[in-house]
């Protein structure tokens, strides 16, 4: 009974600021701390965060009377703020617009293009079929002779129109190392 007692004095001894202090502020306090240690944890800038949570920009306080003499003035630049973004979107537009049709222009010139490329290919290639047929009909020895003058890459084509028997006894006519090269540039041409 006598400690029941005590603390029924020690209770009603605390103020109400005290209670306050006690109840909200250190525990706020200690929240605080809390968060902004973490924050600096995280690599935060505390400052910058804070500064998120302010209002833009800074409102002073006006009269009525000198807001109905804004309001009316901040309408007119209002209206001519919105006319000149109209005006500067369209012609952000119309360059943009421009801009397309550059390169639709650029695209039919590339497709153009690969088209005659694709033209000369197919060209090669008969080209190619019908001299690879010469070389069917000639000695392997004279074939070797020829190809071993060709450019490269003209030896490639014609070497892989050939038939393999043809190209294999062609490839022997030639020097090994003349060979082995013909024989990797086959290969990677597969």
């Amino acid at each position: 009974m006598k400690i029941e007692k005590q603390t029924e004095e020690v209770e009603e001894k605390y103020t109400f600021l005290q209670k306050l202090l006690y109840l909200f502020i250190i525990p706020l306090l200690f929240t605080l701390v809390i968060v902004l240690g973490y924050l600096t944890y995280e690599g935060k800038n505390v400052f910058e965060v804070a500064q998120s949570f302010l209002p833009a920009k800074e409102e002073v306080i006006i009269t009525e009377e000198e807001k109905e003499e804004e309001g009316s003035s901040s309408t007119k630049n209002d209206n001519t703020n919105s006319s000149q973004e109209i005006i500067l979107l369209e012609r952000q537009i119309s360059d943009k617009e421009r801009e397309i049709t550059k390169l639709v222009a650029s695209l039919e010139e590339a497709n153009s293009k690969i088209e005659d490329l694709e033209k000369q290919q197919q060209e090669i290639r008969s080209s190619t079929k019908e001299l690879a047929k010469l070389y069917e009909g000639m000695s392997t020895k004279k074939a070797a002779q020829i190809i071993i003058e060709l450019d490269e890459d003209m030896a490639l084509l014609i070497l892989n129109e050939l038939s393999t028997s043809k190209t294999s006894s062609i490839l022997g006519q030639l020097e090994p190392e003349q060979a082995a090269r013909f024989t990797e540039l086959l290969a990677d041409k597969e």
